[in-house]
């Protein structure tokens, strides 16, 4: 892990070993639907132990669990899946027992963008998963008032949540203008907004981010390394040496498996020793 294509490799290995331990099932699921290393499934009960064994017997590396559902409900990611009377389903949102409510304070050192989002956000995952209007309306009062507690005002919610108006032409102008080029700047407030308006007339869209949080500057689970430890470094090295056209505009650049100071050190030793050897022969290396 570390690799960018490390979840692509993973993701095409679970594609491959899915197909393969569904096909050959002797009673197959009706359904398969997985996110990431988590799949909702559903066939007869009478089968799913042996389906969890075949599942099992595809790859000695890869093993997987399962939880059956309990007084007609399974849990899946952040959805709540509840079996009716008449075999409909009804989905609503699963919170663990040990979720805290916990939000992103109003008050807090964020652009404004960010806090409506926290609301956008929330609104839209009631909107997009609930089945059942009532829940929906439900689940919003729940995150309102869970919000309401870390200061957010009611103009928030009524700004987070007003329709888009239909771009005008001039919008649509507006908008090609700023696909033009974008930066991205800390967020200090009352400044970064007055940034923001500048570049906006010159056809830069800007967006924020926070510089200087709490979790930066208390939370370091690992101690820094400093640049002379750096196993495996590529350095750059300019001569500052003067030959008889004048100053010299030659470089070195190397790559070594061991740490900078080690082959710091060692190039120094080699350089010393070269100079007193060859004194006019090493036209890339310092003086």
């Amino acid at each position: 892990m570390g690799s960018p294509v490390s979840p692509i490799v993973c993701n095409l290995c679970m594609e491959h070993l899915e197909q393969e331990a569904i096909k050959s099932a002797p009673h197959p699921s009706l359904w398969w639907y997985r996110y990431v290393d988590d799949t909702h499934t559903k066939l007869k009960k009478q089968y799913a132990e042996e389906f969890t064994k075949h599942l099992n017997s595809i790859d000695p590396d890869i093993k997987f669990t399962t939880e059956g559902e309990e007084d007609r409900a399974l849990a899946f990611l952040d959805t709540h899946t509840v079996i009716q009377a008449d075999g409909s389903l009804r989905i609503k949102i699963y919170r663990k027992p040990t979720h805290t409510d916990q939000y992103l304070n109003f008050e807090s050192n964020h652009p404004v963008q960010h806090k409506l989002g926290v609301i956008q956000t929330l609104h839209h995952r009631a909107d997009s998963i609930i089945t059942d209007q009532e829940d929906k309306e439900e689940e919003k009062l729940h995150v309102n008032k869970a919000l309401e507690k870390y200061n957010y005002p009611k103009w928030a919610f009524y700004r987070a949540n007003k329709p888009k108006k239909a771009r005008s032409d001039k919008n649509k102008d507006s908008a090609n203008v700023e696909a033009r080029g974008q930066i991205v700047l800390p967020y200090i407030k009352g400044t970064s907004e007055a940034l923001r308006r500048t570049f906006s007339n010159y056809g830069v869209r800007v967006c924020f981010k926070p510089s200087q949080t709490l979790r930066q500057l208390l939370v370091s689970p690992k101690d820094k390394t400093e640049k002379e430890d750096i196993a495996g470094p590529v350095y750059f090295i300019p001569c500052q040496g003067k030959t008889l056209k004048g100053q010299c505009s030659e470089s070195y650049i190397g790559e070594t498996e061991r740490s900078l100071k080690a082959r710091a050190s060692s190039f120094k030793f080699q350089l010393v020793r070269s100079l007193q050897i060859h004194p006019h022969r090493i036209p890339g290396a310092p003086s």
